[in-house]
């Protein structure tokens, strides 16, 4: 009886087994195509122009309710040279074109307004002042008065 003594070196004469390869085409790689997806993504943010300044059309009005000017302090704003724009009260008085006095010629206006019974501000913005305009004076008068219960911004009604 004889006896086959395994030795670990003769390892190197079995056969190398492969892994199967790839046995369907049906399964297709999709990772460059997302890669080239948020590409594309990336580009159309950083190519987009958001600009808060542009001019926005006052909408057309559909539906809601009008609001009287004689309960509500009103402000007119009209374009004006370069970024600026005009704001007026009622009466047509113009405020003052620095910023800093118009803000507290604003306030002390409403103020006025709200002292003798109104109980809301009325904002009318010509078309073509821009939105970044608007905005400001709405901010302005948010600010200074946090009790206010309304702020409108006029629409055209047809």
């Amino acid at each position: 009886m004889s006896h086959t003594i395994h030795d670990p070196e003769d390892e190197d004469d079995d056969p190398v087994r492969m892994s199967p390869g790839r046995k369907d085409d049906e399964e297709v790689d999709i990772t460059p195509m997302i890669d080239i997806t948020f590409l594309l993504l990336i580009f159309f943010v950083v190519a987009s122009k958001m600009d808060p300044t542009q001019t926005g059309r006052i909408p057309k009005a559909e539906a809601g309710t009008s609001v009287s000017a004689k309960d509500s302090a009103v402000l007119f704003i009209n374009p004006g040279s370069g970024n600026s724009a005009i704001v007026s009260n009622i009466e047509g008085k113009e405020f003052s074109d620095d910023e800093e006095l118009q803000i507290s010629e604003i306030v002390e206006y409403i103020t006025d307004q709200l002292d003798q019974g109104k109980n809301q501000v009325m904002i009318l913005g010509d078309e073509d002042v821009k939105v970044s305009e608007v905005t400001r004076v709405q901010q302005i008068i948010g600010d200074a008065f946090e009790t206010l219960d309304n702020t409108y911004i006029a629409v055209k009604e047809e």
